[in-house]
């Protein structure tokens, strides 16, 4: 079976449409957004609706929660803050909707699914778990595999020996261990923050027991010059060049 992995579009239609041609391609059995499909980007709309009318299984993210958290959205700098309050002008009923009804995580074939740390925290960074905590979280783990989004940094962290090793995920196929547990973190599709400006998605073969990161183009200035129509801050179109 073959599982895409999506996390963190943030209103970057352009790069979701670049992700959803190459899924056409790739053609996985199902696919799994890890939320945070608004902020930053200048198209949430229009991303939503994409989302929606693919019948994609997705996740909250917490720029989704803080449209109806205010305690999330006041988590955010001051920047976020009013650049969410913005976004959620620009999104229908339907859309905010759709956001209101999401769930905090999923359970899909031995692996976990959350926005940003397991259980179903939306808020927590994976970064920010200590190796202790990294230990615990995956000894005490049903699932073999944990899948997470929110940092913006594709990272490959498991244990060997007792000790937590934490890798930096590239482009092309990695081969896991079956006999392991793994926190995946997906990267993000439309604002990457790895020095890379590609979309970026994970391919998770669970027969093979390998994942791929799929890296793909698109037209980053059309992004960014949206970005800058909308009045958004300059920074969140500085960040994709």
């Amino acid at each position: 079976m073959k599982i895409a992995i999506l996390s963190d579009i943030h209103g970057n239609l352009e790069a979701l449409e670049a992700v959803l041609s190459d899924l056409e391609i790739q053609c996985p059995d199902s696919v799994v957004c890890l939320g945070d499909f608004i902020g930053y980007g200048p198209d949430p709309e229009a991303v939503v609706r994409r989302v929606i009318n693919y019948g994609f299984i997705s996740l909250l993210g917490n720029h989704e929660s803080a449209l109806f958290r205010k305690s999330d959205r006041s988590w955010m700098n001051f920047q976020a803050q009013e650049n969410n309050e913005v976004t959620e002008t620009l999104l229908s009923q339907q859309s905010l909707d759709y956001c209101f009804r999401l769930s905090r995580s999923v359970i899909l074939e031995n692996a976990r699914f959350v926005h940003g740390c397991p259980p179903d925290s939306v808020l927590k960074y994976l970064h920010m778990l200590s190796d202790d905590e990294v230990l615990k979280c995956l000894s005490t783990s049903e699932e073999s595999f944990i899948f997470v989004g929110h940092t913006h940094k594709l990272t490959l962290v498991s244990e060997h020996h007792n000790k937590v090793i934490r890798e930096r995920l590239r482009e092309g196929v990695t081969l896991l261990d079956p006999e392991k547990k793994y926190i995946i973190n997906a990267g993000s599709v439309g604002q990457p923050r790895d020095g890379n400006n590609k979309a970026k998605y994970i391919l998770w073969n669970t027969v093979m027991s390998s994942i791929e990161v799929r890296a793909l183009t698109y037209e980053v200035s059309v992004t960014a010059q949206k970005i800058l129509q909308r009045g958004f801050p300059e920074a969140y179109a500085i960040r994709l060049r």
